[in-house]
Order: structure tokens, then sequence, then C-alpha cells
């Protein structure tokens, strides 16, 4: 290993494994480029949106990337902070012939996407193939954030079900999905059997607050 990755030698992370993200927003942006950096050699993007003026709260894009597909955007990020890396980004949804194909091409899929449907799909593919591809399912809605390898069973939209499609403008800053996306690559890499629902004001040691107490210098008056 060069000197680059020679810090998070020791650790002996699952680095050597082709991964593909599935939508590229908030969560699954971050995560691509996080595992750029940690040394992921082949990543595969799906995501058919472009980037919109209100991710880059969220996004470090420049306003130049306004407009232009997602993932283009992202795979000039990651190519530029590692060069070696190769990515191969499709502007589609990963599904139907697409998810197919992918399963022979993928150790693993993160399911960034926000529709219960598509997520199904994925899921399932993963659970049915051959090679028993891993799958990571990971997302956020306000300030709770949820990475799990299960998609939840009330979720599920039965064939011939009509799936809810209306879009709900929801609360968004960068410190969920950054949080969601590095649980996320840490459970990819290190902790594979991680399992995350919570809000982030959950993380750490909550401090308790004291009853402020004068010293007995303090309580002097003054003369």
């Amino acid at each position: 290993m060069d000197i680059l990755y020679s810090r998070q030698e020791e650790l002996h992370l699952l680095t050597e494994r082709e991964v593909t993200v599935a939508g590229l927003g908030g969560v699954g942006s971050w995560l691509a480029i996080f595992a750029a950096m940690s040394g992921v050699p082949t990543l595969y993007l799906f995501d058919h949106d472009i980037v919109e003026e209100s991710n880059r709260n969220r996004l470090p894009f420049c306003q130049a990337a306004v407009g232009r597909p997602k993932v283009d955007v992202v795979k000039e990020f990651a190519q530029a902070i590692r060069p070696d890396i190769q990515v191969v980004a499709v502007q589609a949804k990963l599904e139907g012939v697409l998810l197919k194909l992918q399963l022979d091409f993928s150790d693993v899929i993160v399911d960034c996407t926000d529709s219960y449907r598509s997520q199904y799909q994925i899921y399932e593919a993963c659970r049915e193939s051959l090679k028993r591809i891993r799958y990571i399912r990971v997302g956020y809605d306000g300030t709770h954030i949820t990475v799990s390898s299960t998609v939840p069973a009330w979720g599920k939209i039965e064939e011939g079900e009509e799936e809810d499609t209306e879009y709900r403008v929801t609360p968004s800053w960068v410190v969920p999905p950054v949080i969601a996306a590095a649980k996320a690559l840490d459970k990819l890499q290190l902790h594979i059997d991680t399992e995350v629902s919570l809000d982030i004001d959950e993380i750490g040691i909550p401090l308790l607050k004291k009853r402020s107490r004068l010293t007995s210098r303090c309580g002097r008056g003054r003369r």
C-alpha cells in the first residue's frame, strides 16, 4: 500500500471491491466521494437527475455544476481527488435491465434512493442473486439517519399498487447526509453488521446541565 493509505492500513478495510451507488442526492454523493477517498477501486454511479441550486447547501459542488447530470459531476469530483479510480456514470435509475446487468458487476450495492419501490426491487435483486451481493440502505429524513442491510416490510409496494410519488420538500442541511454517508462507508468497509436508526442529537454522550453555584470567592460582595 502506498503512503496515501498507509495510516489506514492497520484497520484492514474492505476496499478491494466494486461498489454501486444508487441515487446521488445528499447521501449518495458524499458516499461516493468518501468511498473514492478511502481507496475503493471501482465505482458505478446511477442517478437520472441533474444538480439543482437547492442541492448546494449540502454538497461540495460549485455553481457551474447546476444543471449538469449528478453522475457526471460526482464522477469528475471523485476522479479529481483520486485519478486512479475507475468510475462508471449512468444517468438513469438502477432498475429493470440495468439492475439485472449491474448484479454481474457489483460486490455491494448501496441504495441511497428515496423510493420504497426502488428500494425493494434493489434489495430483492441483491438477496436473490447468485453472488449474494451485499445490500446497504442509507438515508435521512430531517435530522434522522438510517443505515441498514434490509428494507422495512411496511414500506413494500405490492405489484399493481401505486406508489405515492408526490415530491415532498423536507428540511435538509449538510450534517445529516454527511454523517449518514460516513456511517454507511463504515458499514461497507469495517463494521459490516452496523445498523443505525437515530436522530443526530443522539450521537455522543449528553452533557448533564449542572446548576451553577457561586464559589466562596465569587459569592463575596464587593467592598
